[in-house]
């Protein structure tokens, strides 16, 4: 697992949020290597310019990292909530996103 820093409270938007949600609830994030997924169209509630537009704020603030397709040699990119966003979670915690193990932590919708 990863060394986690200590992280205050980052304050995100309900869309970042909903972007977050989306990659939290990708098929990728169930297999036990933390929330991820790729930044295809399909994977997103949201249209894809809106979500880049997303991505880039949720970039700037430290939440997510994301490679482009150029970067991974394929199709589509690829984007990871960072550890300090994330957290192994059991299965009576509240907070748990089905499926995956883990739960998001240090952030705040306003």
């Amino acid at each position: 697992m990863w060394q986690r820093k200590q992280t205050k409270m980052t304050t995100i938007t309900k869309l970042e949020k909903q972007v977050l949600d989306d990659i939290a609830n990708c098929d990728m994030s169930t297999d036990g290597y933390g929330l991820h997924g790729p930044t295809g169209d399909w994977n997103f509630s949201l249209p894809m310019s809106q979500v880049r537009a997303l991505l880039s704020t949720l970039s700037q603030k430290g939440i997510v990292g994301v490679s482009s397709a150029e970067d991974m040699e394929e199709d589509y990119g690829w984007v990871n909530i960072r550890p300090e966003y994330q957290s192994e979670a059991s299965e009576s915690d509240p907070d748990l996103i089905k499926g995956t193990g883990y739960k998001l932590i240090n952030l705040e919708v306003k």
